[in-house]
């Protein structure tokens, strides 16, 4: 029913347009998404001096949203004529025969099209043959950060045929598939049911509510966009391990390699395994970057500083080894949260309770679980921190910040308890007020402790766009 809806909107819409593009030129766009919400346009294979100009036209993944990038997808049909706007090209099939490319020539020996209302585009003088996509489509260079990745579809002339109607049909874009801005679009794609239901739940830390609220909700890729690897040992304690999330349908640009994004779940210093962060590494896999998923020994068996030096270990072990799948080892990023951003937060900040040499490129700090009282430790995380041998003046990170060079990322939920707002923000004046740093401090809307880690990966996108614009920044 879905996809009978669906056709019927865009039917409707491509009625709603002109057959002729306007002066400007528009995309001449797949009527059907084809497992690509942009849809696929009409497209030059290649982009500036790569650009081939005079082999067969394909289709992209539609830039809609790439200014500057569009200029190969820009036509316009005049005088019968599907003309390339920006070339002074028009398009002609090599033959009138199925299997035929069709390429930009000069416009004066290229032959007529028509644009049915129906969305079928033919030669004007052979009706039988339609412009068809392939159906099979390649995965073409994405940056990361780019949902879902890019990708092309080739485009040929084939019989006209009803079996085939979703390869065939094509529509001129509609005014609201250009690029828009919105002033008010923080939280547009925050479901107004979650931002309630999170609302309810308050300050108060609560999984399993939290986890019924995404229970359903749909996410941007699963278990067919990448690769995991078993679980690896990356130290010697039984619960030193990680997994490592390769995305499948990305081709990291450069000769570097990709980003790669370490996650260290939270669970208040005695929880958590390597199932808590599986579907933020999923996305961030999904998205381009190498996901490296860790757990780590947890009290009241293990006490500090076991979690900063969990973290050192698996930092090492992505420095051997994260080239075997093709990460960078130039660009890891810390992604902690609550006690998992406690740990992060100890290695990046005191380098003395590990190696001294973080070796990282950045650290998010997300709701770390941090302690404001210099008398002790909360009641709940008193068992992580009971070490006969130091003073809990020399335990508390507050206390004890040693450098500021690896550049920070904080961020608080607008529901995350008391503790936690007031812990970041003297954090956050530590670090500037000490040591001259620039740390970014972001509060999260709408949200509680748990619930923005728990929606990545959903259409609630505020928390990964923090994210992605403090590790791609100068990408």
């Amino acid at each position: 029913m879905k996809s009978n809806l669906t056709a019927l909107t865009v039917s409707f819409s491509l009625l709603a347009l002109p057959l002729s593009a306007s002066a400007q030129g528009q995309f001449l766009r797949s009527m059907y998404d084809l497992a690509d919400p942009r849809g696929y346009c009409l497209d030059i294979p290649g982009f500036g001096p790569r650009m081939q100009l005079d082999g067969p036209i394909g289709t992209h993944s539609c830039k809609y949203s790439l200014p500057g990038f569009d200029v190969d997808e820009m036509f316009e049909l005049r005088d019968d004529k599907l003309l390339l706007v920006n070339y002074d090209r028009c398009l002609a099939a090599d033959a009138m025969e199925a299997g035929a490319d069709v390429r930009p020539i000069a416009c004066g020996d290229a032959h007529g099209w028509q644009v049915h209302s129906d969305g079928r585009v033919t030669p004007a003088s052979s009706t039988d043959f339609c412009l068809a996509l392939d159906p099979e489509r390649v995965f073409v260079n994405s940056g990361p950060g780019t949902v879902p990745p890019y990708s092309s579809r080739r485009v040929s002339l084939e019989p006209c045929a009803a079996a085939n109607t979703h390869l065939q049909r094509w529509r001129w874009s509609a005014p609201d598939e250009r690029v828009t801005y919105n002033a008010n679009s923080l939280r547009s794609d925050m479901p107004r049911a979650a931002r309630v239901a999170n609302e309810e739940i308050g300050a108060a830390i609560n999984p399993q509510a939290t986890a019924e609220i995404y229970a359903d909700a749909a996410r941007a890729f699963g278990p067919a966009d990448v690769t995991v690897s078993e679980e690896i040992s990356y130290g010697p304690n039984e619960r030193h391990l990680l997994r490592v999330y390769e995305g499948k349908n990305r081709n990291p640009p450069g000769g570097g390699g990709a980003p790669v994004v370490v996650l260290v779940h939270g669970g208040g210093f005695g929880g958590g395994d390597l199932n808590s962060l599986h579907h933020a590494a999923t996305h961030f896999a999904g998205l381009g970057f190498v996901a490296v998923n860790i757990t780590y020994p947890l009290s009241p068996e293990n006490t500090w500083p076991s979690g900063p030096e969990a973290v050192a270990a698996a930092v090492e072990w992505i420095g051997e080894n994260i080239g075997e799948y093709r990460g960078n080892t130039g660009r890891v990023y810390l992604l902690g949260h609550s006690a998992g951003a406690n740990h992060v937060a100890n290695y990046v900040l005191r380098p003395s309770l590990s190696s001294g040499d973080t070796g990282v490129a950045g650290a998010i700090l997300a709701s770390p679980a941090l302690e404001l009282d210099p008398s002790g430790p909360a009641d709940n995380y008193g068992a992580y921190f009971d070490v006969d041998s130091r003073p809990w003046s020399e335990i508390r990170l507050l206390g004890n910040v040693e450098a500021a060079s690896v550049p920070v990322l904080i961020t608080v939920a607008q529901f995350d308890p008391e503790r936690i707002h007031k812990s970041t923000a003297q954090l956050y004046g530590r670090l500037i007020g000490e040591f001259g740093s620039r740390p970014r401090l972001r509060q999260i809307p709408g949200h509680g402790h748990i619930s923005y880690i728990t929606a990545i990966g959903t259409s609630d996108r505020v928390f990964v766009e923090e994210v992605l614009d403090f590790m791609l920044e100068g990408w």
